[in-house]
């Protein structure tokens, strides 16, 4: 089995690049962009920002080159991109994968369409990759721990070991950071995560090497030569994966297509268990009727255990959870209800 690479344990002083390979930050958001960034000068950190950042949109081959630039430069720590978009897939045709290779492994930092780079980083390169709280979230004066889970991750060694639980809330509405630049999370609705095809009460665990991100764009690549999730498994996860997937925009009926198409595909039976975030398309009761449903219809019947409405994605609150890190979650089930979980990451 091939070993999983960790990025070095972030430190005082280390370079944290900002690169916006898939949508850069107009004028109107810029003020809560000038928060966050002052917030990591004040944690210690070097920021270097790239020229597309605060471009709304910029060719691909700019967005790629910039990156590619950073993925090469071993003074770089980390790269943080401000948020996700829409495109960022149209950067792989211009990466140098073996370059890439050969570089110091850097953290990639966030959820939504950086998690279209960060699962190719870690199939292609295997490199450890962080799915979590985007930059643009993590104002200096946020306290929810979740958000603070994201600089002690980056700053743990390899072999590092590390425990979550679920948030007792979730945020119900987004925020309009060009409105309110200052603005924190307010996480005020009761969160209950389930799982799918487990009716009566039990423990369940689920154990793999975790390796996830956003449906809408992890749904194409997964099995692509960009990801190749099989390939992946037999090179380092021979014992399994925990695989998540968060919905960002898709609808009923795509959803159901979406994981079909993956199951049809061969994509689970190279997995131990299934986590799975909040609804991200709609919070419309009558759609997250329709949601269910299809996850009921596509997973309802999978062998493995299926937990969802996790703190995934584009509902904040975001876990940590590390690409390519291996991971055990014990989780005690009333009647499908989860009443208690631990999720331990183990950076090996």
């Amino acid at each position: 089995m091939t070993a999983i690479t960790f990025p070095d344990a972030l430190k005082n002083g280390d370079k944290i690049a900002i690169c916006a390979f898939s949508s850069g930050v107009d004028s109107a958001f810029q003020p809560r962009l000038e928060r966050v960034l002052s917030g990591l000068t004040r944690r210690g950190y070097q920021v270097v920002e790239g020229e597309c950042v605060r471009q709304q949109s910029s060719p691909a081959k700019q967005r790629a080159d910039e990156l590619m630039a950073f993925l090469v430069d071993d003074s770089i720590a980390a790269i943080m991109p401000p948020w996700g978009g829409e495109l960022a897939m149209e950067v792989l045709p211009y990466l140098d994968f073996n370059a890439i290779k050969q570089a110091r492994p850097k953290w990639l930092v966030g959820f939504s369409d950086v998690s279209t780079l960060a699962c190719v980083l870690t199939a292609r390169c295997g490199w450890a990759t962080l799915h979590c709280t985007n930059l643009m979230q993590l104002h200096p004066n946020e306290q929810d721990t979740h958000c603070l889970q994201v600089f002690k991750t980056l700053e743990l060694e390899a072999g590092s070991e590390f425990t979550q639980t679920p948030a007792p809330c979730y945020q119900a509405d987004a925020i309009n950071y060009a409105k309110v630049p200052d603005a924190l999370f307010s996480l005020t609705q009761p969160s209950q995560w389930r799982c799918l095809n487990v009716k009566d009460s039990r423990e369940v665990e689920l154990s793999g090497r975790l390796f996830g991100g956003c449906l809408d764009t992890l749904g194409l690549l997964l099995p692509s030569p960009f990801v190749a999730l099989d390939e992946f498994k037999k090179q380092f996860a021979p014992h399994g994966l925990v695989l998540y997937l968060e919905n960002a925009e898709l609808n009923a009926n795509a959803l159901t297509r979406f994981l079909i198409a993956l199951k049809l595909s061969g994509i689970f039976s190279d997995i131990n268990g299934l986590i799975i975030g909040r609804n991200g398309a709609s919070n419309n009761p009558e759609q997250q009727s329709d949601y269910y449903q299809a996850l009921e219809l596509s997973l309802g019947e999978c062998l493995f255990p299926v937990i969802i409405d996790a703190d995934i994605g584009h509902v904040a609150p975001n876990l940590c959870l590390v690409n390519g890190a291996t991971v055990k979650m014990l989780a005690t089930l009333e009647n499908s209800l989860v009443y208690d979980a631990q999720i331990i990451t183990s950076l090996n």
